[in-house]
Order: structure tokens, then sequence, then C-alpha cells
């Protein structure tokens, strides 16, 4: 029996671990998440999303409008779209980073630029159907888009530390599973 500092390093990646070799359709093989990693991930990355922007949409009303939310409006119909638009943002930005060994001021900086893009095209199609309707945009509308880009900016801090350390949690499982 060989000492526990003289081992040899597997270059095979561990059964249990975060990722798994497959064949690729090129017939070479490929590092991808396993099944449970993958899994595991999603649910985490769609629960922060989903929960802080039913959190950032009870807020806005609270603090805007003057109006508490209740259970059954935030999970309303319209409770469903704000939870799935804001499942997205950490999803794409899991999409975006993964595996690239990015620094957590990358994970900062492209989050608030995906949650501004995502809180900017609702704005932008509330204004034009306002400005459609015949509505001027007033002083309360120009301040309730600056409270919503404000929590979106909020909210991707949440997003890229939550993304971030999924990031590296797995690259830390793969490197100690490959030592095994």
């Amino acid at each position: 029996m060989e000492p526990q500092d003289n081992r040899p390093v597997s270059s095979e990646l561990a059964d249990d671990g975060p990722t798994q070799l497959v064949e690729g359709k090129d017939g070479e093989l490929e590092e991808r998440l396993s099944t449970g990693t993958a899994t595991l991930l999603l649910v985490w990355l769609i629960g922060i999303g989903a929960g802080s922007s039913l959190l950032a949409a009870w807020l806005f009303s609270d603090l805007l409008l003057g109006q508490r939310l209740t259970l059954g409006d935030l999970f309303s119909g319209t409770g469903l779209y704000i939870s799935l638009f804001g499942a997205a943002g950490p999803t794409v930005l899991w999409l975006s980073g993964r595996a690239q060994d990015h620094s957590l001021g990358w994970f900062l900086v492209t989050a608030a630029k995906i949650g501004l893009a995502m809180i900017g095209s609702i704005i932008g199609v509330g204004a034009l159907g306002a400005l459609m309707l015949g509505s001027a945009l007033t002083r309360d509308s120009v301040v309730g888009a600056a409270v919503l880009v404000g929590l979106t900016l909020a909210i991707s801090v949440l997003w890229a530390l939550a993304t971030w350390s999924a990031d590296r949690y797995i690259a830390r499982a793969r490197v100690e599973g490959g030592e095994r």
C-alpha cells in the first residue's frame, strides 16, 4: 500500500464529481457538468433570480406605489412572469461566464449589463406604450424608472455573487476531484 502523499494523480475525473467525460459528436472526450450538478446549479440560479425579482417587485410596489403586495399577488400570473424574467438573469450570466476563470469583478459588471438590458427593455416598452396612448412622461414615471434601475443594479449584485460562487465551487471541485 502506497503512502497517501505518493499516490499517482489520476487523469480521469471522479465518478461522483461535478463534471463527467462524455464523447462528443466528433468522437473526442468532452468535459460536461454531471446531471446532478447541472440540476442543482439550475435550481440555485433560477431560485436566486426569481426570488430576487419578486423581492424587487414587492419593494417597488411598497416604496413607490404605496401598496403592499400579498403572497397571492406575488404568486399570480404577473408574479410568475416577473419571476421567470428574473430567473433568466443569473442563468444567462452563468452561460456567458462559466468555467472561464473570470473574476468576481467580471461577474459584477456583466450581471449589471444583463440586468440593465432586461430592465431597459421593460422601461422602453412601457414608455413607448404610454407615448402611443397619448400620455406624457411625468416626473413620477421618470422617478419610477430610476428606482427600477436602482433595484435592478442591486439584485444584479446578488446574481453575480450567486453565479460566481457556483462557478468557483465547481472549479474547486473539479481540481479536487482530479487529485483523488
